[in-house]
């Protein structure tokens, strides 16, 4: 009896200090959200006070208003949409293809050489490529300044990421149903369509979510690339400025509206991306 009950009092000591640090985590990983949330609700002269103040003395609602002063700033929020919808359709389409090719068919499809250099492609730094896709997308018809350049040019990265994920999952999917459906006479992109492709489904909503996200939040190329007929809303939150003086209040009011959108897409496809992101991971 005195044994258990000293392990009870033990266990009851560690689940306290599990819990203490649990709520410094999330402490220290949702302060940084809060401080965002209640700056947007500062007025200017808040915001620029010597002592932060860490809950506002007057809510400014209307900064979430006010971000919207100029039309081309909704646009910029347009835009950077449709940049990241369709460079991750693209990224989606074309690497289910070649991750498929590469864990059935990895001798045609180039093997294990080929796939790696696909894959470094997405660990040379961005800014290697500045200069070069520059001059690349000047001389194209549509040039530097349009959604097509950045959707094209976040094939660089999303592309790989896309190919090598869609590979493990293909390799995790057993091939057994494809050739018993080759033995009733399907063709082979019947039983792709039918029967590989909806076993990887969680995985292809992993890979475009990881694409979505990555284009929605880009800036680097955005900040050069583009700015003029198109903009993405990353180059417009460091616009809010009068004068020398930044507006953090409607940077983050426009950051926060920024959220919205990925934030929904996770959650209402969270239940696939953990099953997504869970393929593989046990082996039966």
């Amino acid at each position: 009896m005195a044994g258990e009950a000293g392990f009870e009092h033990r266990w009851r000591h560690v689940r306290l200090l599990f819990l203490a640090f649990l709520g410094l985590w999330l402490l220290f990983t949702l302060f940084p959200l809060y401080f965002m949330a209640i700056t947007a609700l500062k007025t200017t002269a808040e915001t620029n006070l010597t002592v932060p103040t860490f809950w506002p003395e007057v809510f400014a609602f209307g900064n979430f208003a006010a971000v919207f002063a100029e039309a081309t700033n909704f646009d910029a929020l347009v835009d950077s949409f449709v940049i990241a919808s369709l460079n991750t359709v693209l990224s989606l389409v074309l690497g289910t293809l070649a991750g498929y090719a590469f864990a059935r068919f990895p001798r045609q499809a180039g093997g294990e050489n080929l796939a790696f250099w696909i894959l470094s492609n997405r660990m040379f730094p961005p800014v290697a490529i500045l200069v070069p896709m520059f001059f690349l997308f000047d001389s194209t018809p549509w040039g530097t300044d349009s959604i097509w350049s950045l959707v094209i040019l976040y094939l660089v990265f999303n592309l790989p990421l896309a190919t090598w994920l869609m590979m493990v999952f293909f390799r995790d999917a057993p091939p057994e149903l494809e050739e018993a459906a080759y033995l009733d006479g399907w063709t082979p992109f019947r039983a792709f369509f039918r029967i590989t492709l909806p076993l990887v489904l969680p995985g292809m909503i992993s890979v475009a979510m990881l694409c979505w996200i990555f284009a929605w939040n880009e800036y680097l190329f955005a900040n050069l690339f583009v700015g003029t007929d198109v903009r993405t809303y990353t180059i417009v939150i460091p616009t809010f400025t009068h004068g020398s003086q930044t507006l953090w209040n409607l940077q983050m009011a426009f950051s926060l509206i920024a959220m919205i959108p990925p934030v929904t897409l996770f959650i209402l496809l969270r239940r696939y991306m953990v099953r997504g992101l869970s393929l593989g991971v046990v082996k039966g």
